[in-house]
């Protein structure tokens, strides 16, 4: 039986394979740019090299040693979402680090880099604890990434077996007029990186009635050419057509529409806002909200709160919907 310090060693070593020098990586890569535009290669190597940062030793350590490892590993399927890229690596990670076998269904959108991970696992000593599989029919347990739509799917076909099921969230800022530049210039970089399509992306700002939006629209330009990719230009004409035609109050920056209203989801292209007059206010929309909401940036007195520039940096203990991965891993004997 597989020890956890090999498990660990062959995660160290996927770590080490990730740089540009890898060929089998860049063809991944390309292939997946090639058939989801959304991923490009800037995009991906930027999630790349965060993981990289994150696999080695001490952090896997750290991170798992308060879960138990089982003597009779159980098989989960791994049900994956693809709208930014490697964002269903974290389940694996988790489910390899809780002596578990990983049954992985990889998104059709972005399935090339995942095959390439699996791939090298199992040449590096997992050959028993990783499978790609197009059905999941013999499983014990199941962690499923998916829209609205697919979470009531979810909830009906695995409901016979443990289930960690997740649905769509975004992620809101906090602001509280104390900003810096700098602060706003990260705040862009959580709006649009990934051209906003991650759930951690911030897609309403809350900000205090003393605050003009126009300064933090100026610190937005340095995502205007966003204006060049073509899918994304196409969601910006067609929300821009949508309010004029409604006769909808928007702002235009040339390539985000934000909107006055107090909404945590809008649509790519577009981002919400909303002044508040006291810390009250902020505090009931959260709470009525909690259920919709990834993570929240900025100056706010929260738990988890993230820092300007970070939510598409999640540290290797953020868990997605704040549901413990490896608490739910540890449960399945």
């Amino acid at each position: 039986m597989i020890s956890k310090s090999e498990i660990l060693s062959s995660l160290v070593q996927l770590g080490d394979s990730f740089n540009e020098a890898n060929e089998a990586l860049n063809v991944a890569i390309h292939k997946t740019y090639y058939e989801n535009n959304w991923l490009t290669a800037e995009s991906y190597w930027q999630a790349i090299n965060h993981w990289k940062s994150i696999l080695n030793i001490e952090n896997l350590e750290v991170f798992s040693a308060a879960y138990a490892f089982p003597s009779a590993p159980k098989k989960i399927g791994l049900i994956m979402a693809g709208n930014i890229p490697m964002v269903g690596f974290h389940d694996l990670l988790c489910t390899l680090l809780s002596g578990h076998i990983a049954m992985v269904k990889p998104s059709s959108n972005d399935k090339y880099v995942m095959l390439f991970i699996v791939d090298f696992l199992i040449n590096n000593g997992l050959v028993d604890r990783i499978h790609i599989v197009e059905r999941l029919d013999s499983i014990d347990a199941v962690i499923a990434t998916g829209s609205n739509n697919s979470f009531r799917y979810f909830q009906y076909y695995f409901k016979h077996i443990p289930n960690l099921l997740r649905k769509n969230r975004k992620s809101i800022a906090v602001l509280d007029g104390s900003e810096s530049d700098e602060d706003l210039e990260n705040l862009a970089h959580d709006v649009f990186k990934h051209y906003g399509l991650g759930c951690r992306n911030v897609s309403f700002i809350y900000l205090p009635k003393t605050m003009d939006i126009t300064r933090i629209l100026d610190h937005f330009m340095s995502y205007k050419e966003l204006a060049n990719h073509n899918k994304y230009a196409n969601n910006y004409t067609y929300h821009r057509a949508l309010l004029l035609m409604n006769g909808e109050q928007h702002l235009d920056t040339g390539f985000v529409l934000p909107k006055e209203r107090l909404d945590i989801h809008a649509p790519l292209a577009c981002i919400n806002y909303s002044f508040y007059n006291s810390l009250e206010e902020v505090d009931d929309f959260v709470e009525k909200n909690t259920d919709k909401i990834q993570c929240i940036v900025g100056n706010y007195s929260h738990p988890g709160i993230v820092p300007f520039g970070k939510s598409q940096n999640p540290d290797i203990q953020d868990f997605a919907d704040n549901m413990d991965t490896l608490t739910f891993l540890e449960s399945v004997r």
